[in-house]
């Protein structure tokens, strides 16, 4: 395959992704109707709105909605409930971003974006539909969820996941490092910036579990 066909190839699939995002989505419209909602936290948090410099302070039952800046501070945990039924649970010290939260089940379609540039977040996906996506981006990877629960700890230069239930798709944020790799229950990754993810391996129960407590509201 020549670099000119591949180029082209890859136009064409930006072309169809766009097309299916506004066919499934569109009108998108205004964000007036909340995405997700604090079910559970200890500790203080706080969210910037879009287009918005004033940080408020999160509480349970508090409404999120898509382009929420989430801030958990030190000590903290938070639990945020999506609206097709995914968890969220951020702990201390993280920043985590609703890019895009688009649900919509009389489509059978969801796209769900999140950025984390630091911290840790345990994701537990449901609600797999035919037209899914549900991603996790950080500084370095891109996680990807086939149905699953997994966390992820993101630092400036590079991120560590671990799979809990089901699988998981993991590469480099970058798109022009190549290479990705699946996890499966137990396995974990570290992908540095400007390098494709190693082979996984097998975590130990002591880092899993830490990676656990730190994901879990007391």
């Amino acid at each position: 395959m020549t670099s000119t066909f591949r180029a082209a190839h890859r136009l064409l699939v930006l072309a169809a992704l766009c097309v299916f995002v506004a066919g499934v989505f569109a009108p998108a419209g205004a964000q007036d109707v909340a995405v997700a909602t604090v079910t559970d936290m200890t500790g203080q948090a706080a969210v910037t709105r879009q287009g918005a410099s004033a940080v408020q302070a999160l509480d349970v039952g508090a409404e999120l909605f898509e382009g929420d800046r989430i801030h958990t501070e030190a000590g903290a945990r938070l639990q945020v409930a999506l609206r097709d039924g995914s968890v969220l649970t951020c702990g201390e010290s993280t920043d985590l971003t609703l890019a895009r939260a688009l649900y919509a089940p009389e489509r059978d379609s969801r796209l769900v974006v999140l950025r984390v540039p630091l911290g840790i977040v345990r994701a537990v996906v449901d609600l797999i539909v035919p037209r899914s996506v549900f991603e996790m981006h950080t500084e370095t990877a891109v996680i990807s969820a086939r149905g699953t629960e997994w966390i992820t700890e993101a630092q400036r230069t590079a991120t560590a996941t671990v799979a809990l239930d089901g699988e998981v798709r993991v590469r480099n944020v970058d798109p022009a490092v190549p290479g990705a790799v699946v996890l499966g229950p137990g396995e974990g990754v570290t992908v540095e910036a400007g390098a494709a993810p190693p082979e996984p391996t097998v975590w130990g129960d002591a880092r899993r579990n830490a990676f656990i407590e730190r994901t879990t509201v007391p």
